[in-house]
């Protein structure tokens, strides 16, 4: 028969040691959501249907942030969302699971939805290890050093015929059980015939006399059940608090900069490095220390992305050099250099052979092939044509009080430092801006525009104004000794 597969998210838990307003399940590591790390995991099993048991508390915001399927862009697959009300342990929470189970299931891998670092490889475990033990089901387990907080395994006489006898859970077991370091991850691959037989036990073992829970552990009790022993036990690690989600963001991170690495990609200082999980590096990228790349950024090949720059939503090409830049919801061609101390702001679009030095800021501009914008410039609402200069300290002033207008400016034109250019505005192919102008009427073709007053020499202003600050300072400091004078006699 062929395999029909659910999988059952529990996600009803009340995430009381993170403190937040939020389920634990919708804060992220390296850019998505840690139930989103559990769908990615599960897709390429290609389930039918998954299913996400969830609480009262959290339903809205699990259904506003995941809505009624989810992608990883190549595989589809819909959301069902199941109530558990109370909240009656795990045996409970897959019962809820049922009534909404798509026709024709076979099999159903339940799984909780805080174990980010679970990877589908390590699911597809569960199927060998059941039917080489020819158990009806499996669950996922694992050696720890230390499995405080997990159920523990026991064995049918031999643990290499892969049964489980019982999985006791830490608070019902006795002292000598909770020596034993094989742990229950929570990850378990069941026909559909569980449900019959979770109701069955609940029949015939109840409710623990300690949480006055059902739990799932117990269908063990009722059904062949072997045991998947994963080496990797970090894979099968739940997040608890933030200290947890911290942990285990650095173990995402440790494997994304990995495999970055073997694809071609040199860090510099790696351990300073964070980054998104849906960044897209080329071969021979250069990443220097202190550097954030998040929500997509792209780097072409050849690119030294240098100390200090924080890439959201960027696109990056070729060969460009950056240091210090912030750069948000913008392009930059190939063979551009950028910075230090440059924030290209959304809307951003620096073409081919682009030079922008330090201090510059561009917001909603595109900068056309080979221009240049060295230093201390603010380049707003903005087209400038090819081999543009810009001089130091120009404004570009875009904002009247009310409205955004855009300047325009053709290609080979040359603005002097100093300048503020008033939109809207158009400045013609190869026109020259005066230094210290300030224009506000447009400039024709090849024109020279010059928006300042004439210099007037006064001889001689400067001295007396000296002599008159030097009077004035004079006056003061009497004043300030008769006031100690007369504050003296008083006393």
């Amino acid at each position: 028969m062929d395999v029909r597969l659910a999988i059952v998210i529990l996600a009803a838990g009340k995430s009381t040691r993170f403190h937040s307003k939020k389920s634990k399940l919708l804060h992220t590591i390296c850019g998505q959501t840690v139930i989103e790390w559990v769908l990615d995991a599960v897709l390429p099993l290609e389930p039918h249907q998954v299913i996400l048991v969830h609480g009262p508390h959290n339903e809205a915001e699990l259904h506003d942030a995941l809505g009624d399927d989810y992608s990883d862009g190549e595989i589809n697959v819909p959301l069902t969302y199941a109530l558990q009300q109370p909240a009656l342990g795990t045996a409970h929470a897959l019962l809820q699971a049922e009534p909404v189970l798509a026709e024709g299931i076979t099999d159903i891998i339940v799984l909780p939805g805080d174990a980010p670092l679970i990877d589908d490889e390590t699911l597809r475990m569960l199927f060998e290890a059941r039917d080489a033990a020819g158990a009806e089901h499996s669950v996922l387990t694992a050696l720890m050093e230390d499995p405080s907080g997990y159920g523990r395994i026991l064995h049918d006489g031999d643990p290499e015929n892969g049964i489980i006898e019982a999985i006791v859970e830490e608070a019902d077991a006795t002292e000598e059980q909770r020596f034993i370091n094989e742990v229950n991850s929570g990850m378990y691959l069941f026909s559909v015939r569980v449900f019959e037989q979770l109701r069955k036990a609940a029949e015939t073992i109840g409710k623990s006399s300690v949480k006055g829970e059902y739990y799932l552990p117990d269908i063990v009790k009722m059904a062949p059940t072997a045991s998947c022993m994963t080496e990797d036990y970090v894979s099968i690690s739940g997040i608890n608090d933030r200290e947890q989600l911290a942990w285990a963001e650095q173990e995402v991170l440790t494997a994304l900069r990995r495999s970055w690495m073997q694809a071609g990609v040199t860090f510099r200082m790696p351990e300073t490095v964070y980054m998104h999980a849906d960044v897209k590096l080329d071969e021979d990228v250069e990443i220097g220390p202190n550097c954030v790349l998040l929500n997509g950024a792209e780097v072409g090949r050849g690119t030294v992305i240098g100390p200090g720059c924080v890439l959201d939503n960027a696109n990056i090409g070729e060969n460009c050099t950056l240091m210090h830049v912030r750069a948000l919801d913008c392009d930059v061609d190939d063979n551009v250099t950028i910075g230090p101390y440059v924030n290209l702001r959304p809307g951003t679009h620096l073409q081919d052979n682009v030079k922008v030095g330090n201090f510059v800021e561009t917001k909603n501009a595109v900068i056309g092939t080979g221009s240049k914008l060295p230093h201390l410039q603010y380049i707003g609402d903005a087209e400038l044509g090819e081999n543009v200069n810009i001089g130091a300290g120009t404004i570009f002033c875009n904002y009247d009080g009310v409205n955004k207008h855009r300047i325009s400016i053709g290609n080979n034109v040359f603005v002097g430092s100093n300048s503020s250019l008033q939109a809207p505005l158009t400045i013609g192919e190869g026109a020259y801006v005066a230094m210290g102008s300030a224009v506000t009427k447009d400039v024709p073709q090849d024109a020279l525009a010059v928006g300042r007053a004439r210099q007037e020499n006064k001889e001689g202003y400067a001295a007396r104004l000296r002599e008159k600050a030097q009077r004035l300072k004079e006056q003061r400091a009497m004043e300030r000794e008769r006031e100690a004078g007369e504050a003296g006699g008083k006393s």
